[in-house]
C-alpha cells in the first residue's frame, strides 16, 4: 500500500518528525503556519513554544484557527497565492 509522507487528521505525528520540527523552531526567528486550522494538539504545541520565545507567529489560512488570538499576523487567504507571492519577493541565494 502506498501512502504519501503526510500526517492525516486524527493520526499521530511520528515522534522523530515532531522532534525535528521542535529543533527547527528552536533556531527560528518566526513561525509561519500555512493551511492549518491547528485543530490538532501537536500543531498548537509548536505555536505555544513559539509564543513562549516571543517569536512572531504568522497564520495563513482560509477560515479561523485555534491560534488566531496568538497570531502576530493573520492572513485570511489561500496558501498557494500567499506563499507564491512571498517566494517571488524573497532574495535568491
Amino acid at each position: 500500500m502506498l501512502k504519501p509522507e503526510v500526517v492525516f487528521f486524527g493520526e499521530t505525528i511520528p515522534p522523530t518528525r515532531f522532534a525535528a520540527a521542535e529543533r527547527l523552531l528552536a533556531s527560528a526567528e518566526a513561525l509561519l503556519v500555512a493551511g492549518s486550522s491547528l485543530a490538532v494538539n501537536s500543531g498548537m504545541r509548536l505555536v505555544q513554544r513559539a509564543q513562549r520565545r516571543d517569536l512572531p507567529i504568522v497564520i495563513v489560512n482560509r477560515g479561523p484557527t485555534r491560534a488566531d488570538p496568538r497570531a502576530t499576523v493573520r492572513i485570511e487567504a489561500g496558501t498557494s497565492e500567499v506563499l507564491g507571492a512571498l517566494a517571488e519577493r524573497l532574495p535568491v541565494p
